[in-house]
């Protein structure tokens, strides 16, 4: 009898995963500029918006971020810090400042 309430739960948290997880992914935000500073060894990255990320263990990248180029950051908030999670090249018909 006691199996039931453990069963019970687990059905319950498998069920809330998919939600959990859409929800993670919600939070995430786009930036765009160009980069300003980078520095892989401390794995932060600041563009010409004034916005700093941190870079995330898991980052992906096509390329190696280079000062000067346009990108386009996928972040989200943890612990208080932007933490970028993929930088990509900007689309070429992002507005020129």
């Amino acid at each position: 009898m006691n199996k039931l309430p453990v069963i019970t739960m687990m059905v319950i948290l498998l069920a809330a995963a998919p939600a959990f997880a859409q929800w993670v992914h919600q939070t995430e935000t786009v930036a765009l500029g160009k980069i300003t500073a980078v520095d892989l060894q401390r794995g932060t990255l600041t563009l010409d918006t004034g916005a700093r990320f941190t870079l995330a263990p898991t980052l992906q990248y096509a390329t190696t971020p280079a000062i000067n180029q346009e990108v386009q950051v996928t972040y989200g908030e943890q612990d208080g810090q932007q933490v970028a999670r993929i930088i990509d090249l900007a689309p070429r018909n992002i507005n020129k400042r």
